[in-house]
């Protein structure tokens, strides 16, 4: 492999079609300092035989040998199952409001909400009451009375008619509810794929220093062995290889953690291939402004609406419960046999009540009426509150955007030139190897450092979506 191929960057970015003048000069200013590197490290071995005048006495060979984590390569991208193929944010937004277990379970809860229809189906008309009533005459036996009394409850207190206002209630607030689980399952599920799609390209990045610094390592050896190059030069080298293979190792664990959270929120199955397609930065969307965005969360957020459901619930239920204290009339007809000669049978018929002087569900309509109350005013709170996270969350985007921009197009190239100007000022011996180790290391901090600022570029962005209940612009 030649020195070009060996420093050329494969990490993200936008499309080379899409970027700026100062961004596509960062892949060449990496290049050029490998190229750098490699014609002084070419010079500095052509000359092994005389050492620099300003070499340190300490600079002799060494025995070489190589501790083992040197001699392991960086690790590769794991290969995913021929079956898995790139995900979308569009596609893990739509399979949100399918697959989460959170839209399932307010879906069923909807369903068994509308089970309450069947309390306003009621008959007004009870089970039949019957009554038997045999009395002994004393002393004459022909005093000696028997009755049987049949009796049917009408229900007239209007508990029907109260049960099937509160079945209303019910289902609009599990209908709120299911809106309100439906926009948090999908900024949940649209923020584990930003996860994923940007732990990948950490992993990428990683991937690409642990490469460059095993070529400066493996450079830093040779001129050595030309005593071009001190002990502490080779330790350095090494230092940072083994750095760059743990940070490897590290962005791949977050990969996988970060995949296996997609597959939790979208209920995969544990083995389905998770791989995304690359991330341009995000935008605000497009006329939104902060006053914009909090007129939206007020008017789409169903958050306050679900209180709101459950307040007017909690009145007609405290209604229903007077009602429910009222007995039901009772109509019966009565036959009475007696062992009178003169009156051997009787019939009639009347009305039974229980007068409500004394109503025994104070407790329950108080508990209800009080819950009512803390509904409304927690309602009111909400709905200020979704106002608020909108304003806010418009402003962090702000400022998340201006960061990455920043990074994108000012500090990344700076890195970059600053790289290139180390790497001449060490062929012409006015800066050391440590130098140059810095300069490197800089450079790659940034661009990991732009991969973070993406991310939480993209999480606040679709963290505005959830503020604002949902936008029809898809990023």
């Amino acid at each position: 492999m030649d020195v070009a191929s060996r420093f050329r960057l494969r990490g993200p970015g936008p499309a080379a079609s899409s970027r700026s003048p100062k961004t596509r000069l960062i892949p060449r200013a990496l290049l050029g300092a490998g190229l750098s590197f490699g014609l002084w490290s070419a010079s500095a071995g052509s000359g092994h035989a005389q050492p620099s005048p300003d070499q340190p006495s300490d600079a002799r060979p060494i025995p070489q040998t190589q501790p083992v984590l040197l001699q392991v390569s960086p690790p590769r991208p794991a290969q995913l199952p021929p079956s898995a193929s790139a995900w979308t944010l569009e596609r893990v937004g739509k399979l949100a409001l399918e697959r989460s277990p959170q839209v399932q379970a307010a879906t069923a809860s909807l369903e068994a909400s509308r089970a309450y229809r069947a309390f306003g189906s009621m008959s007004r008309v009870g089970n039949p009451i019957v009554n038997l009533r045999a009395m002994v005459g004393r002393p004459d036996d022909t005093a000696a009375t028997y009755a049987v009394q049949l009796g049917i409850p009408f229900d007239m207190s209007g508990r029907r008619r109260a049960w099937s206002k509160e079945a209303i209630w019910v289902e609009r607030e599990a209908e709120a509810r299911l809106l309100v689980i439906k926009n948090e399952a999908r900024a949940v599920a649209r923020d584990a794929f930003i996860d994923v799609a940007l732990s990948q390209q950490n992993e990428r990045v990683a991937l690409d220093n642990a490469e460059i610094a095993r070529e400066f390592l493996s450079r830093v050896r040779a001129r050595f062995d030309a005593r071009a190059a001190t002990a502490l030069d080779v330790a350095l080298s090494e230092r940072d290889y083994a750095e760059s293979v743990a940070a490897t190792a590290r962005a791949r664990g977050l990969l996988v953690e970060a995949r296996g959270r997609l597959r939790q929120v979208l209920d995969l199955p544990p083995d389905d291939g998770v791989e995304t397609a690359p991330l341009e930065p995000p935008r605000l969307p497009e006329g939104l402004t902060a006053e914009r965005a909090i007129a939206l969360a007020i008017e789409r957020r169903r958050d306050p609406a679900v209180y709101r459901a459950g307040a007017d619930r909690a009145k007609v239920a405290e209604v229903r419960l007077r009602r429910e204290s009222v007995a039901p009339v009772v109509a019966f007809g009565e036959a009475e046999a007696q062992g009178n000669t003169n009156t051997k049978k009787s019939l009639g018929v009347g009305l039974s009540s229980e007068l409500p002087i004394f109503l025994r569900n104070q407790g329950e309509r108080a508990v209800t009426r009080a819950q009512g109350n803390v509904l409304t005013i927690e309602g009111a709170l909400s709905e200020r509150a979704v106002g608020r996270e909108a304003f806010v969350t418009f402003q962090q985007l702000e400022a998340a955007l201006a960061e990455l921009s920043a990074i994108e197009q000012n500090a990344t190239p700076a890195a970059e030139q600053a790289l290139s100007m180390t790497m001449e000022l060490l062929d012409a011996g006015a800066v050391d190897y440590f130098r140059l180790l810095n300069a490197r290391q800089s450079a790659f901090a940034l661009r990991s450092r732009r991969v973070e600022a993406l991310r939480a570029a993209w999480r606040l962005r679709i963290a505005l979506e959830r503020a604002v209940g949902g936008l029809e612009e898809t990023p």
